[in-house]
This record gives structure tokens, sequence and C-alpha cells, in this order.
């Protein structure tokens, strides 16, 4: 007898059993979740690195860069610049608080834990132990005075807190008896991530203003200085704001799955 010789066999595919879409859908909302608590952490990391950066040249310096932005933009004159520290801060918060108190906002400036420009104030801040920040607040500056378009993307992070809400009612006229998905069952995720974009964008657009302003600096006047601290911070806050647009298409993503759940 060949011991090769082969014979037929009777042979059965196993069968999968499949999940509910009950099941598929707690599975989703897990992992989901799981996912924003990694990048809850993620973005936590990044704030971290870019407040540990160091600066990439001196306070005069910077000064230098930021007058310099102010008056290529025709800004001169029309915003003011202020670096905030401990010592500073109350004279500097009942300078600018016309219409409201703004100290509790300088607060996390003074720490060296923010920086921000309010265009109703026409005023960037930025930590004095951390002044490179204020080149990216002044990017904010320029591109609200830069056309309608650029003031739409710099305008919109205040409106997307509207959207989950606005979505879970739609959705709910949206919905068929049959049990199906609709459009925004299926994409939420996408459509809080696209809503978040123009902030990503936008965020993005203020560092390169200032990482381009301090490069015209090393080229005209201090050839010496070195930008890649500059870029690094910038590039770790610039993270936090994708970071940010992803966590917020998740968390509309989870909205709209736990709305569902309960109708």
């Amino acid at each position: 007898m060949n011991s090769f010789e082969r014979y037929p066999v009777s042979y059965m595919e196993p069968q999968r059993e499949e999940l509910s879409d009950d099941t598929k859908s707690i599975l989703t909302f897990g992992i989901l979740q799981a996912m924003a608590g990694l990048l809850q952490k993620a973005s936590k990391w990044c704030g971290q690195k870019l407040m540990q950066g160091k600066e990439f040249t001196t306070e005069t310096n910077v000064n230098q860069i930021a007058n310099s932005m102010l008056a290529d933009n025709d800004l001169k004159g029309k915003i003011a610049v202020e670096f905030i520290n401990k010592q500073n801060i109350k004279k500097i918060a009942s300078r600018y608080s016309r219409g409201g108190n703004i100290l509790n906002e300088l607060i996390p400036v003074a720490n060296g834990e923010n920086a921000f420009y309010a265009d109703s104030l026409k005023l960037a801040v930025a930590p004095k132990n951390k002044p490179s920040l204020i080149l990216h607040e002044l990017g904010h500056a320029i591109t609200a005075h830069k056309g309608k378009f650029m003031r739409f993307m710099q305008k919109s992070r205040g409106k997307i807190a509207n959207l989950p809400p606005a979505l879970l009612l739609i959705n709910h006229f949206l919905k068929k008896d049959t049990g199906e998905k609709t459009f925004i069952d299926k994409y939420a995720g996408l459509i809080g991530f696209g809503a978040f974009l123009p902030t990503i964008l936008e965020e993005g657009l203020a560092s390169i203003r200032g990482i381009k302003a301090a490069g015209k600096f090393k080229k005209t006047v201090d050839s010496s200085i070195n930008l890649k601290p500059l870029k690094r911070n910038y590039g770790f806050a610039w993270l936090t704001y994708l970071i940010a647009g992803v966590l917020f298409g998740i968390s509309t993503k989870i909205g709209i799955m736990d709305g569902r759940n309960h109708q």
C-alpha cells in the first residue's frame, strides 16, 4: 500500500457565529471609550512636553520678532502684547478688564500653562518665562485680520460644542422604522472631526506664521539662533489640537450611539 496515497475525505467548514448588532454596538462603544482615554493621556503628555521645552532665543529677541510681525501686517498699535507673571498679573488684568475681569483667564498664563489671543480686547498674552508662545498668538491675531474666511476658521471653534446635540436632534427625525442606521449613525465620528478641522488648520497656520517670522529674524538679524526648539514646541502644541479633534469625533460618535440606545 502506498503510504502517500490520498483518499477523499469529507470536510465541512465550521460555521462562524455572527455577533448580534447589540453585541457589536457594545464592543464598539467600549473600544471608543478606551481610545478616548488613551488620547487624553497623549494630549496631556504633549502639553507637558510643550511646557518643558526650551526657549529658542531671548525675550529681547522675541519682542523684536513680535514687533516685526505686527509692523509687517499693519497691526502696530492695534494689538497689545503682554508677558505675564505672578508679579504683574493684577496690574495687567486691571488694564484690560473693560467689560469684565480677566484675572482668572490670566492665572494659567502667569503659571506658565497657557497663552492666548483675545480678539475682543485686541490682546495677545504669553507667560514671561515662555515668551516664544507669543509668536503663535500673534499668528492668531494676523489671521483675525485676514478676511472673512480666515475669521470664520478662527471663530468656528466657539460653535462646535453645539454640534453633538444638534446631530442627536437631526438623527431622531432621520431614524427609520426598520431600525436601519442613518447617515449620522454611520459617520458621526467623521462629522465631529470635520467640524473640528478648521480649528486644527488655523492653529497650524498660527504656528507657521510665528516660525516664518522667527526664520526671517534669524536670516536678517541674528543668525546664531536655533529654530529647532521653537518648531518642536509648536509641534507638540499642534498635536494637542489634532488629538482634541480626534477626541471630539469619538465623543460625537459615542453620543450618537448612546442616544440611539436610549431611544
